[in-house]
């Protein structure tokens, strides 16, 4: 009798002792199902082990993992896992009350149940098996372990597997839990380091907008003090030759031209505030011949140009529009073909009409606008690579203002760009603004 119970105090010693290596192994695990094979065979050590199958769900993503000897058949295994399945379902979803209230319910005579475990002890075909569910703090079922033993099982197996259990339930709960901590951080570091990069964008950004502000100020200094010296001079120029009526009309009449250049600037300034703002440009529509608007303009351009501009076989096409903002986009627009267009070509200006739209076109061939310069060639102060390594000074809001006049009628402007078809900046008003072709 004393060796029995001596055999058995060693038994509990050995299972204590593969308890205390199964804890140690769980405490560094990754995922459960990958460090099962180990823990079995740790357990295998001092239990009877013919299988182990252990479901775990979490997430609501069901994981099943197995042990077996190579010696047993397919089919032992197969009825092995459907068994661990239909003890799992028995658990899942349930607390430990409420699973123990269902077993109480209607105990068949191969299941045992004790008072602080929902269990599962059962004796089938092949052998002895006990399947406990893995639950932390009352919760529903973490899932469930089952181990089948080769040799009838006794209370002390059970104990042994229920200290396994939670175990195993434990792990898994630190696992999952330390898994979302983890997550969480790393989606707050990713929100950080999004917000950080959103400001450094935004920093740098203001950095390159106050450079471009310091270039458009130099600019539009020395562009207002030419008109201003021309004015004075001319002014100078009456005081000194009072009674020269000629002189007096020539200098009146240069007066009054630099007064209106400078003039435009200071609109074109304001106009490019409005749209920063967000007000957008004024627009005064009246109905007008487009065509014949487009023609004017180019022949007043050609006085400075030469002879630069073609303008395609247009018909008539009478139009509500603001007559002082169509002429600015046509200047604008033919006057930045002039200036980075190649000097040896003429400059294409087309007017087409579609169903819904009255399309304008102005083609130079020359320099090539790139892409990324394309992205940002209507933003104020913003003027392309090519621009901005060239001779001729810009403000760079040209471009914005001819897009706020066209976006204040309702229509839309585009640029393409490559180096053999040239570059073609297209502007296009909707026919909702009644506009009608003329026979």
């Amino acid at each position: 009798m004393s060796n029995q119970a001596g055999d058995t105090s060693q038994k509990d010693f050995n299972r204590l002792t593969t308890l205390y290596s199964i804890s140690k192994k769980l405490s560094v695990f990754s995922k459960i199902e990958e460090s099962f094979v180990e823990i079995v065979a740790c357990a295998a050590e001092c239990f009877p082990l013919s299988s182990a199958v252990l479901i775990e769900h979490w997430e609501n993503e069901p994981h099943t993992a197995i042990w077996y000897p190579e010696e047993i058949s397919h089919e032992v295994v197969t009825k092995a896992i459907r068994n661990a399945k239909e003890a799992y379902a028995y658990f899942s979803g349930a607390s430990v009350n409420q699973a123990t209230d269902l077993f109480n319910s209607e105990t068949p005579e191969n299941i045992f149940l004790r008072s602080d475990k929902a269990l599962l002890f059962k004796q089938n075909e092949n052998g002895y098996f006990i399947n406990i569910p893995l639950i932390i703090d009352n919760l529903p079922s973490l899932g469930s372990l089952q181990l089948e033993g080769t040799t009838p099982l006794d209370e002390h197996d059970l104990d042994f597997v229920i200290a396994l259990a939670n175990l195993v339930s434990v792990a898994l709960d630190r696992y999952y839990k330390t898994k979302r901590e983890h997550e969480n951080q790393e989606e707050e570091a990713r929100k950080s380091l999004k917000i950080l990069y959103h400001s450094q964008d935004h920093i740098q950004h203001l950095e390159t907008e106050r450079e471009l502000r310091e270039v458009f100020v130099s600019l539009l200094t020395h562009d207002l003090r030419t008109p201003l010296t021309v004015v004075l001079g001319s002014a100078q120029m009456i005081l000194r030759k009072p009674n020269d009526s000629q002189a007096i009309q020539k200098s009146a009449q240069t007066i009054v031209t630099h007064v209106n250049r400078a003039g435009q600037m200071i609109t074109d300034l304001l106009d490019a505030n409005r749209i920063r703002s967000g007000e957008g440009v004024k627009v005064n529509k009246e109905s007008v011949d487009i065509t014949s608007l487009i023609k004017v303009t180019l022949q007043e351009l050609s006085l400075i140009h030469g002879d630069r501009f073609i303008l395609n076989d247009a018909p008539s096409i009478q139009c509500s529009v603001d007559v002082k903002g169509v002429r600015r986009v046509i200047e604008n627009l033919s006057n930045n073909a002039i200036k980075y267009g190649s000097s040896d070509t003429p400059v294409w200006v087309t007017l087409e009409q579609s169903p819904l739209d009255v399309h304008i076109s102005v083609l130079n061939k020359g320099s090539y606008i790139s892409p990324e310069d394309q992205k940002s060639l209507f933003l104020q102060f913003r003027r392309s690579e090519t621009a901005e390594k060239g001779k001729i000074k810009g403000w760079g809001i040209g471009l914005a203002l001819v897009r706020g006049v066209v976006e204040a009628h309702g229509g839309k402007i585009s640029v393409k760009s490559d180096p053999e078809s040239g570059t073609v900046f297209t502007v296009s008003f909707p026919k909702s603004f009644s506009c009608a072709m003329q026979a």
